[in-house]
Parts: C-alpha cells; structure tokens; sequence
C-alpha cells in the first residue's frame, strides 16, 4: 500500500515516552503512512526502540540525522518523504486514532487550505503556575479554529501546537522550511507561511494529547525564550505593517506599559516600527514615559482614523477586555488594531 502522508519524527534521548508514542501511530484508523523517524545523535535507548519498531513494521523507516538538532532533523525527515502530505509529530506526544484520517481528508477536500493543525490536550494536569502558563496557552490555541482567526493572532503566539499540523509538502518548496536561528523555528515557519498569503485552520476535534516535560526545548532552549518569540514578532509585524496597512495618515500607539510591554517596544524599535504614544489605565504610570514616549490613560484614546494600536497588555484576561472596549469604540482589528501579547 503507497503511503498518501509521511509522519516526520525527529527525536533524540526520548526513550521514556517513545514507545508509547510508535504504538499511536500504529494505532491509527488510517494505514497508508509511512514515517520517517530522525534519531538527532540520541545517547539513550531511542535508536534501539525505533529499530525494533522498524523491524516489524515497514512503514517505518529509521534514519541518523546528517546534521545537527531539531531544525536539521526535520528538513531532513521532509526531503526524505515520499508523499505530498506532512505531518508533524514528537517523541512525546500521542496521536489519537483517527488524527491522520481526518487531517488527510480535510486537506484533500478544502484545497485553499495549506495547513491543517487541531485541538490539543495538556498533560499531565497542571499544577505548578509555570504549567498552569501551557494550559492557559493551550486553552488559547484550541479557541482559534478558522483561516481568518489563526492570521489576525499570529502575533500573539504560535496558533497552534507543532506535532498537532499536517502539511502540503509543496509549501517548502514554494516558501522554504524550517531555519536555523535564534528564534522558535516552528514559529518562524508559520508567519513566513502567513506572509506569504498560505491559509492555515484547525479541526475543531482534540486529535492530540501534547506531553509538557520540565526538560521540553521550549522551556530549556534559549531559542524559545520570551525575548526570541518578541525578536520574530517584531520582524514579521513590520513586513505586515509595511504590506498590509497604510499608516501614511495614523500613528502608531502601544497600549500596555509593563514590563513585558516595554521589552516588545524595545524590539519593535529595534526593527524601526515608530511609536507615538503608550496607554495605560494604572494611575502610576499615566504622565510617565517610555523612551521619552508619553504614556497616557485610555480615554485619550486618538481616533481610528488617526491612530492604530497594538495591544502589548499581558496580564491574563486584558488583551480580551482591551479588545471588547475597542470593539465598542467602533475599532476594527485587523484594520485598527492588533494584539501582540
């Protein structure tokens, strides 16, 4: 049976869950797959585990990376596959039965869409407030499931869990893959894609359990840091202001002005992104500046035709109040405003 969807896996030293990882995927409704697992230099049992996979099942296919880490791996794992059709996945991570099935399906029925991801699951259950932040997360990316809804909140976050996206292997050729840097590279890759016009949704279904480890690259490697995903926000929200938006007659306005606002404004300023003013409702730092930029209080809110406001707010449940009083002031998002945290 031909493969119509090649599962690329890149793992190294993920012995402990890895098994239980190969046996959801073997466990899948939908058979025709092949997966092409990328052991990246593991020094534990991974090589072992995956070799015995191998053995009893062809579909399988087992390869050392040829360079180094994840970024490599996975260009790898992708010029190596045999069908039009990827689909993401780590060694942590299990796959619900009919997740391939229904990805595959809903790619070959809506044709405009290049990217198909789903709903996730966090676990173990969270109970440190450092977890408690992924829950929340993932509480937010399973709440954006349309084309329209993952492009307006691409600057907020990644919209959607890595290993739950399935692919159109022709988007690398058109677009190019993942890149080496100081930066997330699944997230770097999406607002590429975005940029490029590429249409990304999300099945309204959990098809995904999503394992949070204390040692997950996303806690442990600078590249995923708070200041990287600010650093690459930046960058892309330039390109978009420049494309997408004629601010020839309207200034730019920060509203938030803590301390995680301050460091995206930094970045926003490395990239020449010019702010007028900042908004704040707390009373201690109304009349205060930032980079000798004004601070005022929300009700010196300029007009829409006069200004557009990106929401840098980012204590839990303020990005949504600022958005529904603006809302109420007859501002667009999309064409007035824009959340970045």
């Amino acid at each position: 049976m031909s493969p119509v969807v090649s599962i690329v896996l890149p793992v190294k030293n993920a012995q402990k869950h890895l098994s239980e990882c190969l046996e959801s995927i073997q466990s899948q409704t939908l058979k025709s797959w092949e997966l092409l697992a990328i052991d990246d230099h593991s020094i534990d049992g991974t090589r072992l585990i995956l070799d015995e996979f191998a053995q009893g099942d062809e579909r399988i296919i087992v390869r050392k990376n040829p360079g180094f880490g994840l970024v490599d791996a996975l260009n790898y794992g992708i010029d190596q596959s045999r069908t039009s059709l990827i689909a993401r996945m780590d060694g942590d991570d299990i796959m619900h039965p009919t997740r391939l099935e229904k990805q595959v399906h809903f790619l070959s029925q809506k044709i405009s869409i290049g990217l198909v991801a789903c709903k996730v699951e966090h676990f173990p259950q969270a109970t440190d407030n450092e977890r408690k932040g992924y829950h929340y997360y993932v509480e937010w990316t399973n709440s954006i499931i349309s084309p329209e809804s993952h492009s307006i909140n691409r600057f907020i976050d990644c919209p959607f869990a890595h290993p739950s996206a399935t692919f159109r292997k022709e988007l690398i050729r058109k677009h190019g893959g993942y890149r080496n840097g100081d930066h997330p590279e699944d997230f770097e890759l999406w607002l590429r894609w975005l940029s490029m016009g590429i249409r990304m949704e999300k099945i309204p279904e959990i098809l995904l359990s999503w394992r949070d480890q204390p040692d997950r690259c996303s806690r442990v490697d600078p590249r995923y840091s708070q200041s990287a995903f600010h650093k690459i926000k930046a960058s892309y929200l330039k390109q978009w202001l420049e494309n997408e938006l004629s601010l020839k007659e309207r200034m730019i306005v920060c509203w938030g002005a803590g301390k995680i606002a301050k460091k995206m404004f930094r970045c926003l300023e490395s990239e020449g992104i010019q702010v007028s003013l900042f908004l704040d409702p707390d009373p201690k730092k109304i009349g205060k500046k930032i980079s000798s930029l004004p601070i005022k209080a929300p009700a010196k809110l300029p007009s829409p035709k006069n200004c557009f406001i990106l929401i840098l707010a980012s204590a839990r449940g303020a990005r949504q109040e600022i958005i529904e009083f603006l809302t109420s002031k007859k501002y667009r998002v999309g064409e007035d405003f824009l959340a970045l945290a």
